[in-house]
């Protein structure tokens, strides 16, 4: 339950902080090979655990190049187990590159005008492109940022979209090579301290992509269409052997061969590429550097890995060079290696591609228009939510239940003992079975008896024996002749049932009772047999 509802309602990460543990697998696809990395990845900790790569195999006219990629990333896939999410690579030689400087310093505000902005600088149809940004300086005190656009044409995304659904597998994650790498760079120590302008330099076998950063922002991106299969041909053409054997001899020897001829012909060719990258760091350094040196080029990809060429880029190019250093990975506190995992320069692409970054947590080539419309995660959303209102109201209604069987047994348990307790005081309510008829026959039953004993009670005491002795001392017997039946207390009053000899006996006892001040009032009498109601006088503590 935990596990839907977290897939459900609870974001996977927040910027780049993951909640919960994923594995993401960073791909990227070349001419002849395919390199996959795949990164565990939970909170800030990025464990890199696998790095393989696959060879295409040559081609033939049995299979077209779109099969043979594709049955080298089924390979890949069977190799690299479970995973999360796929960020795929698309190379920098596909992508249009732009700098501009908006006056936002939010990324909602710049995606709503980016369009308008690059439309004029493309050279195809904005309607046929998938435009992304990185903001790569932000200047707050006046506003504005500092953007590189990428734009690729649709069809592009479309064609790389279709190698992953041969595979039936569904990337999560479009990015490019350079922005990707310099996403890496920005979080080495040993490079990102770098001042003044550095090149980043990947030497590829069909292409070498410049990237071209000025005090760590980026600024340049180039793709140059020359890489070492091209010198390699033209040293073969040059030397008359065959490209085989002046790649052979390439990897042999490299740049540093026995044979002078040879030799001679690989500086010559090479001589061509480092030409172009001059022309282009020059560019670069008047444009930005105020035709400043550079202070550093970082070589990585295939050619890096070719004897000799380190040291003949830093001496035609006349700048510092130095290989793209592995092992400057395990300076990034947040990244941790496995120690089975291999890296080399060939590979960093790949690897840029799983590590978060808050450069790239937002890019993204893969736009909605490459994204199926689903409403399944909508639909699972209602359905868990329906379902957890449904059980908490449940069991709101089952704890009202239960508590109010568990009032109410409590209440007929208080009620009984109540009605046992009333039945031992009072001896006539031993056939009542309710509690509040037992009430009411009590409560009537201490009223007659508060009547009945009123008189005699500790606060009325004192006064029923002055009225007896003022009846004593009012009442004259033998004038009056009287026979006294019966003499009982109320509340208030006093009743004489008596009879007298005569009426003149009656009317000096009337006379005598009504001059008591203990009395206020006395009823007259017409019978000499009567009842006579003696109203008592209220104040009788001053008497």
């Amino acid at each position: 339950m935990f596990s839907i509802i977290k897939n459900v309602f609870l974001p996977e990460k927040i910027g780049t902080y993951y909640l919960f543990s994923k594995y993401i697998v960073g791909i990227t696809i070349g001419r002849t090979s395919i390199i996959a990395t795949k990164s565990r990845v939970r909170g800030k900790t990025i464990t890199i655990e696998h790095v393989i790569e696959e060879k295409i195999e040559t081609a033939s006219s049995e299979e077209s190049d779109f099969e043979r990629i594709t049955k080298a990333l089924k390979n890949i896939f069977a190799a690299i187990g479970a995973y999360d999410e796929i960020h795929t690579v698309l190379p920098s030689s596909l992508v249009l590159f732009k700098e501009l400087t908006l006056p936002f310093i939010s990324r909602e505000k710049i995606g709503m005008v980016i369009g308008f902005e690059i439309e004029p600088l493309l050279p195809f149809a904005l309607r046929n492109a998938v435009i992304d940004f990185v903001i790569t300086k932000q200047r707050p005190e006046n506003q504005s940022s500092e953007v590189i656009v990428t734009a690729v044409q649709k069809q592009h995304i479309i064609e790389h979209l279709r190698l992953f659904e041969a595979i039936e597998a569904k990337p999560s994650v479009i990015t490019v090579d350079a922005i990707s790498l310099y996403s890496l760079y920005t979080i080495i120590p040993s490079y990102v301290h770098l001042e003044g302008g550095v090149a980043l330099i990947d030497i590829g076998l069909y292409y070498t992509r410049i990237t071209l950063i000025k005090d760590k922002q980026l600024k340049m991106i180039r793709t140059l269409p020359k890489g070492v299969i091209a010198l390699t041909k033209k040293v073969a053409h040059d030397s008359n052997i065959t490209p085989q054997e002046a790649i052979e001899q390439l990897i042999r020897f490299g740049l540093e061969s026995e044979n002078d001829m040879n030799r001679q012909s690989m500086e010559t060719t090479f001589d061509t590429l480092w030409d172009d990258i001059a022309f282009t760091l020059q560019s670069f350094s008047a444009q930005f550097l105020q035709r400043a040196p550079f202070t550093k080029a970082i070589i990585l990809g295939e050619g890096s890995l070719i004897n000799g060429l380190i040291s003949s880029c830093s001496q035609k190019l006349k700048i510092p060079c130095e290989e793209f250093r592995t092992q400057t990975l395990q300076e990034v506190p947040s990244l941790i290696i496995k120690n089975d995992v291999s890296i080399t320069p060939t590979s960093i692409i790949s690897i840029s591609a799983t590590i978060p970054s808050e450069l790239t947590v937002q890019y993204n080539l893969e736009n909605k228009e490459f994204i199926p419309q689903s409403y399944t995660t909508l639909i699972a959303q209602i359905s868990i939510a329906l379902i957890c209102t449904v059980s908490i109201f449940a069991t709101l209604i089952s704890h009202y239940k239960i508590q109010t069987n568990r009032l109410k047994k409590e209440l007929y348990a208080s009620e009984q003992e109540a009605l046992v307790t009333l039945k031992k005081a009072f001896k006539n309510l031993e056939d009542e079975r309710k509690l509040n008829d037992a009430i009411d026959a009590a409560e009537e039953e201490i009223k007659k008896q508060k009547e009945t004993w009123f008189a005699f009670s500790s606060q009325s005491r004192s006064s029923f024996l002055q009225y007896l002795l003022e009846l004593h001392s009012r009442i004259d017997v033998k004038s009056t002749g009287i026979e006294m039946e019966q003499l009982s207390f109320g509340d208030s009053e006093l009743i004489l049932k008596a009879r007298v000899k005569d009426y003149e006996a009656l009317k000096i006892l009337e006379r005598e009772l009504a001059q008591s001040p203990l009395f206020s009032y006395i009823e007259p009498q017409e019978n000499l047999q009567f009842t006579m109601k003696i109203t008592l006088a209220q104040s009788t503590e001053e008497i």
